[in-house]
């Protein structure tokens, strides 16, 4: 519990003014808000850019059974919980792995572009992680039915919201075939953690995640996005994306050529596959997140027509979160050993390094505060009923949300 409440407050004080001046943020009023505004059931089944986003839907219709002055502080308050919860549960899958300050480390000290963190939207940037962990790690064995049937509910849910679990499936699939080649072939380079995947994992999770991917899939068909493909060069982009894009992100900027990065990357798998030092379960969960990450990361930059904001920090920074984060657990991975002294070195080692970077971008470790437009008086005219124009942040963003129905007259 103690350990909630510190990711708790750590979330919450990164999220800035969140909750003291609370605003919507972009899609919150102009999907979330807008969409359930007047309704009476949830717009579960409602897909945007092309998929559902159950979590949030669900949020807005609880929001909406409250005075409409107090949902943006419902949906950012959701927010910092979504966020921090999905956190814990991930450092609480894979702590037996890697250490849990260093997994909390990757998640709050590295530096963003600050749209995460505090914003509905992108709670799904941080759910992924819980998805994965519970896919790719080996699970505890449900201690009552009831316990595994909730756990298969929520990565339902997960599923459900935003495009992960189509990728995530790509991967389990993966690696169940290389469990099935491992066990034909016996070999192993994980010391029997491949081969023993199957074993490992919980039936009810994979079959969520499956149905979870099939009915976001049959949403893209229904509703594909409009937006067009970008024509960009396969192989030139993905090495632009993990040479330049991705170290920026990561680190606040490029300190190696695109050559240096490529052998660095190669090093890093080699010894996650090859290395003997580090568990095998470890390295097999690690080596998911990376495909998954790699996948994940490429999938919408390969869409963008303008590459260019991409070589800011502050630009698009949600794209990069999963691969920055999983690259410190990857380095943890291949400087500790099997021995407690080694790990131990690793830990100091790694959280120095995060620090480090930590300290030469402080000023992207924290959401810069938002211009307060005036909420409460919005509110009050939406009350009044008619259709209102609604400005939100960023700037540049605007919402109509009323009824046709016009204002009453005062008596």
């Amino acid at each position: 519990m103690s350990f909630f409440l510190i990711v708790l407050f750590l979330v919450a004080y990164k999220c800035n003014d969140a909750l003291s001046v609370p605003q919507f943020w972009a899609e919150d009023a102009t999907v979330f808000f807008r969409d359930q505004f007047g309704q009476t059931l949830p717009q579960l089944f409602t897909p945007y850019a092309g998929y559902l986003h159950t979590i949030p839907r669900l949020v807005a219709w609880v929001a909406s059974w409250l005075p409409v002055i107090k949902a943006p502080l419902i949906y950012n308050a959701s927010a910092v919980l979504l966020s921090a919860t999905a956190i814990v549960l991930t450092c609480r899958q894979l702590g037996k792995y890697i250490p849990a300050w260093i997994l909390a480390m990757s998640f709050l000290a590295v530096p963003t572009g600050g749209e995460l963190f505090g914003t509905l939207t992108n709670t799904q940037w941080f759910l992924q992680f819980t998805l994965a962990a519970y896919c790719l790690a080996p699970v505890r064995p449900p201690a009552t039915p009831l316990v595994g049937a909730l756990r298969a509910l929520g990565v339902f849910l997960i599923a459900v919201t935003g495009p992960f679990s189509v990728i995530l499936s790509i991967v389990v699939a993966a690696m169940l075939a290389g469990s099935w080649l491992a066990r034909r072939v016996r070999w192993d380079p994980f010391g029997g953690a491949l081969a023993n995947v199957v074993a490992a994992g919980d039936w009810r999770v994979w079959a969520a995640l499956a149905l979870g991917a099939a009915v976001q899939t049959c949403a893209l068909i229904a509703r594909p996005p409009i937006q067009s493909v970008a024509e960009h060069a396969l192989l030139p982009t993905l090495k632009l994306t993990f040479t330049h894009f991705v170290p920026i992100h990561t680190f606040g900027g490029t300190f190696l050529t695109g050559t240096g990065w490529l052998l660095l990357y190669a090093l890093i798998l080699g010894l996650l596959v090859f290395s003997r030092q580090a568990d095998g379960r470890a390295r097999l969960a690690v080596l998911g997140f990376a495909a998954f990450g790699l996948i994940a990361t490429f999938a919408p930059i390969i869409r963008q027509h303008n590459l260019l904001p991409m070589l800011e920090l502050s630009a698009a920074d949600r794209y990069f979160y999963l691969a920055k984060v999983v690259w410190w657990w990857a380095v943890w991975l291949v400087l500790s050993g099997t021995s407690r002294r080694s790990r131990r070195n690793a830990t100091v080692l790694t959280a120095a390094l995060i620090s480090i970077f930590a300290v030469t971008n402080t000023g992207h470790l924290r959401r810069a505060g938002l211009p307060n437009l005036s909420w409460p008086h919005h509110a009050h005219q939406l009350e009044a009923g008619g259709l209102h124009r609604i400005p939100v942040n960023p700037a540049g963003w605007s919402v109509t949300v009323g009824t046709n129905d016009p204002a009453p007259a005062p008596t």
